[in-house]
């Protein structure tokens, strides 16, 4: 489906003072007849860099980013609270809201739905008519569910791969999606302490060793952090990386640009 660009809206543009940032803004694009879906872009300074990453914060997906009026960006997932890291490793990135109809958050059925794809198709292209060469799915808690599926419903030769962080357990979640038609490469990386109850370590192992029959899969164990300041599947505890996010954004970048990443990090 082709855009048209006279449709689109740029809600807020803010040039940031800080040379990591060219540009943070929240932007509004038709996807569906009738739908719109707004995201937050942000973008480094530096000319170049092609690579954008989306990110589908967990929970509902609903109000996971806030942009004040000095161009300060927060949310409680830990995709968003680590949104500068990234960019000031010369990545791109895109935080999505829920679609206009689905403006109170995204369940289940709906992450894994034909509607929540042709949303992704329209912001895929999108970022591809911007100049964008290489687009990666993130997914971070429930956004796993939005990244696995998106993963294996897009067809777009500038998707290159999934990265999966503290995905939702295997046998409640992750096992009702077709992952036989995932073939692209995939990055998952869990803490060893995560205790929420809907993504144990263990079931990220099981949801790894599934993965691997059908695609490739680099899997990275995480230990350490600072002790947790919220409740098991709350974002400031081992869930959300809390106390090494710093470590985790780089493993992301350095899988991003095709280093080699390691099994365990302490």
């Amino acid at each position: 489906m082709m855009l048209c660009r006279a449709l689109l809206t740029v809600l807020l543009v803010l040039i940031l003072s800080n040379s990591s940032f060219a540009l943070t803004e929240i932007r509004s694009i038709p996807t569906r007849p009738g739908v719109t879906m707004d995201f937050l872009l942000m973008t480094p300074a530096q000319g170049g860099q092609r690579d954008v990453l989306i990110f589908f914060p967990g929970g509902n997906g609903a109000g996971s980013f806030r942009l004040s009026g000095e161009g300060v960006v927060s949310g409680w997932s830990f995709l968003v609270r680590s949104s500068d890291s990234f960019i000031r490793r010369g990545l791109a990135v895109v935080t999505v809201n829920p679609p206009s109809d689905h403006s109170t958050g995204m369940d289940t059925g709906f992450r894994e739905s034909a509607e929540h794809a042709e949303d992704l198709a329209s912001l895929s292209e999108y970022l591809e008519q911007q100049g964008y060469q290489r687009i990666f799915l993130v997914g971070n808690s429930r956004g796993t569910l939005s990244a696995v599926s998106n993963g294996i419903r897009l067809k777009s030769s500038r998707l290159k791969g999934v990265i999966l962080t503290s995905p939702l357990e295997y046998d409640s979640f992750l096992r009702w999606l077709p992952l036989e038609k995932l073939d692209l490469p995939v990055l998952m990386i869990h803490h060893r302490e995560d205790i929420c109850r809907v993504s144990p370590f263990g079931e990220a192992e099981k949801s790894r060793d599934i993965l691997r029959r059908h695609t490739s899969v680099d899997f990275i164990e995480v230990n350490g952090g600072a002790y947790p300041r919220s409740a098991p599947c709350d974002n400031l505890s081992a869930h959300g990386f809390f106390g090494i996010e710093e470590r985790v954004v780089q493993l992301i970048a350095d899988w991003v640009e095709g280093r080699a990443v390691p099994e365990r990090i302490e």
